[in-house]
């Protein structure tokens, strides 16, 4: 059951912009080595044959401040997640619209997908998030008037930050059919502690283009 069903009848167009690790600093991590390998500390490994690119994203369990009192383990999980032909509102040539309804967060957990096989510089997923009302944890909702959206590359893995609100994982690559993401997460169980909704009518436009990604999002 969500938490809370809001009206963004007036909320404009959110246009997606390429997926970086500071613009999504805000709610987490990137794991992107293009651009980590660049400004990250990183020492050499595997006796010269690799570099180690230290400390992309969080790994952060909470779990010892909920309710129940329920411990956690931390899994390792594998989404296979298609491409949403039934929530694409509008396409053109190389433009699209796909209209999302539901954010979720884990309140206790930050959560990693690393996508497996994808092609390393196509535009694969989108990831939209939105900031909480207020900074308290665990009971804030979602501010709609806030929503971002980032595209990222088929090389590029994300860390959701803990109780961070965020859609569905959306695969916008429609060749091949799937992408599967392995997706670190704690969990305990718990229905409302492992994660919480909110959902949104008649939902928000997230505009996005199949190439050559614009760089600025704005609502």
């Amino acid at each position: 059951m969500p938490l809370k069903t809001f009206d963004v009848t007036n909320i404009g167009t959110v246009i997606a912009e390429p997926l970086t690790p500071e613009a999504f600093a805000p709610y987490g991590g990137v794991i992107s080595a293009d651009h980590q390998i660049k400004s990250v500390t990183s020492t050499a490994a595997n006796y010269g044959t690799a570099v180690k690119i230290h400390k992309v994203a969080p790994i952060v369990n909470n779990f010892k401040d909920c309710p129940s009192g329920k411990e956690a383990t931390a899994n390792w999980n594998i989404f296979r997640c298609s491409f949403p032909k039934n929530s694409i509102v509008t396409e053109a040539k190389n433009e699209l619209v796909y209209k999302a309804k539901v954010l979720e967060r884990h309140p206790f957990s930050t959560q990693t997908f690393i996508p497996m096989g994808s092609e390393l510089s196509r535009n694969s997923y989108l990831v939209i998030v939105a900031k909480s009302d207020k900074d308290t944890l665990p009971t804030s909702l979602p501010e709609p008037s806030s929503v971002r959206a980032f595209i990222c590359k088929g090389n590029q893995s994300i860390t959701y930050g803990q109780g961070i609100w965020h859609a569905p994982m959306v695969v916008i690559d429609e060749d091949p059919p799937h992408i599967d993401f392995a997706v670190l997460i704690h969990e305990n169980g718990v229905d409302n502690e492992d994660v919480e909704e909110c959902y949104f009518e008649p939902g928000f436009n997230i505009k996005y283009y199949r190439e050559n990604t614009r760089s600025s999002a704005k609502l």
